[in-house]
This record gives structure tokens, sequence and C-alpha cells, in this order.
């Protein structure tokens, strides 16, 4: 008797939550954005109260089922947020290496070849100036002092050294483009950040 009286109870409880069941839907999918989400934690509450019926002193078992909703919902999306900070989602179809392909590495090593080929063959004066003001992060005015030249003579072999090893680097990537097609565009933005 006490059996069927708590089935009774638990199919009166179903029944209630399955006529609230739009309104629970709606209050899922304001809390997660989602009706698939949605309806996933309200169906897990009503297999809830399939499994473990409410207590018979609630006297209104509907806005106890809709507050159950509301707690679950949030609760999947604070573990959702939580999660997503875990985990670091890969671009679809990207490398998963750090280091690009083989093909990009020997690019790259292919244009860092072909500038130290150009910075080696500047004259010492330049190439000095160079390395101090490009490298070290010395400025032009302090270079100029230390070799007793002018500041415009410092900024005019910077300038043509700098635009010849950016030629180098653009003509190795037009020849690397030539080969693989697909690194035009990176190789191009890589000069363009070069240059700024």
């Amino acid at each position: 008797m006490i059996a069927n009286h708590s089935q009774s109870t638990s199919n009166e409880q179903l029944q209630t939550a399955l006529h609230a069941y739009p309104k629970l839907l709606s209050v899922a999918r304001r809390i997660t954005g989602c009706m698939s989400l949605a309806e996933d934690v309200v169906q897990e509450v009503l297999l809830q109260l399939v499994s473990k019926p409410l207590k018979e002193d609630i006297a209104a078992p509907t806005p106890y089922v809709m507050r159950m909703v509301r707690n679950l919902a949030t609760d999947h999306m604070r573990r959702r947020q939580y999660e997503r900070g875990l985990f670091v989602e890969e671009e679809v179809g990207g490398n998963t290496s750090a280091y690009g392909s083989p093909e990009e590495h020997l690019h790259e090593a292919e244009a860092y070849k072909a500038f130290r080929c150009t910075v080696e063959s500047m004259p010492a004066r330049t190439r000095k100036f160079y390395e101090e003001h490009y490298f070290d992060d010395i400025p032009q005015n302090i270079i100029a002092k230390e070799a007793g030249v002018s500041c415009a003579l410092v900024c005019g072999l910077l300038r043509e050294a700098h635009s010849r090893c950016l030629a180098a680097i653009s003509l190795e990537a037009d020849h690397a483009c030539a080969a693989g097609g697909s690194h035009k565009r990176n190789r191009t933005t890589r000069v363009r950040e070069m240059r700024v």
C-alpha cells in the first residue's frame, strides 16, 4: 500500500512537471542559450523526479521543479565555462604543431639564410650600424655620436640596409610561393610586419 501511494505521488509530480514542460524548457533555454541543452536539462530533472520523487510536504511542486531546472541549468553552464578554460580548442584543419609544417620550416630557414647572406654582404660600417640598431636596440643618434657621423647618414644607411634585407626575404618568399603556393600570404604578412 505504501509503495502504491508513493508511486501515485511520483506520477502526480511527473504529470505536474509535464504540464509545465514548455515553461521549464523556456527557463532552461534562457539560462543555457541553446534549445538542445535546455531539453537535456529538463529531461535530467524529469528523470530525477522519476528516480527519486519529491517529498510529500512540498506544497507547490511546480515552482520547486522550476527551481530544480534553474539550478541544474546554471550548474551546467558553469561546468561548461570551467571546462572551456581547461581545454584549448584547436583550429579545424590547423597545424597541431606550434612550429608549423616542415615546408614552412624549410621556407623560414631559406628566408633566414637569404637575410643572413644579405647582412654579411653589407659594407662593414653599414652592417655594424644595422646590427647595433636592429639587434641591440641602440638608437640612431647614439650610433651616429659613437661613429662620429651625422644622424642623417646613419638613418640613410639603415634604411638602405633594411630595404635590402626585406627585398632578399621577399625574393626568397616569392621563390617559395612559386614552389609551395600556399605560403605566399603568410610570408608577405611577415614581411609587412618586419617593415613596421
